[in-house]
């Protein structure tokens, strides 16, 4: 539903936009991020009308920051041409294990306020 919602309002029109100014092969990089943006924003409100905590922007950190490595890494799959990947076998926990750390840390604030 996020994806439904998020590609067409916010992906599409940023990628669009960018397009203009960078080379298409590149366009979606800050079209990724832009969408991570506004996800972490709307995680953001959620969490204000839900617990009327005051935002501590640790939430959009997270969607920033995970938004960031993942246009790397599509750079990077660019670049190489999809000559080389790691085995799902091993990427899999890699990432599990980068978004645990990541939240981990990111939240750890949350908590102790």
């Amino acid at each position: 539903m996020v994806t439904s919602i998020l590609h067409p309002t916010v992906y599409r029109p940023i990628r669009s936009a960018f397009s203009r100014w960078i080379a298409k092969k590149w366009s979606p990089l800050p079209a990724v991020i832009g969408t991570f943006l506004v996800s972490g924003l709307m995680h953001e409100l959620i969490f204000y009308h839900i617990g009327r905590q005051k935002p501590k922007w640790d939430v959009t950190c997270f969607f920033l920051l995970h938004g960031f490595c993942l246009a790397i890494e599509m750079a990077i799959k660019r670049e190489i041409k999809g000559t080389w990947g790691l085995p799902r076998v091993v990427a899999a926990p890699i990432v599990v294990g980068f978004v645990v750390v990541t939240a981990m840390w990111l939240f750890h604030a949350r908590r102790d306020s």
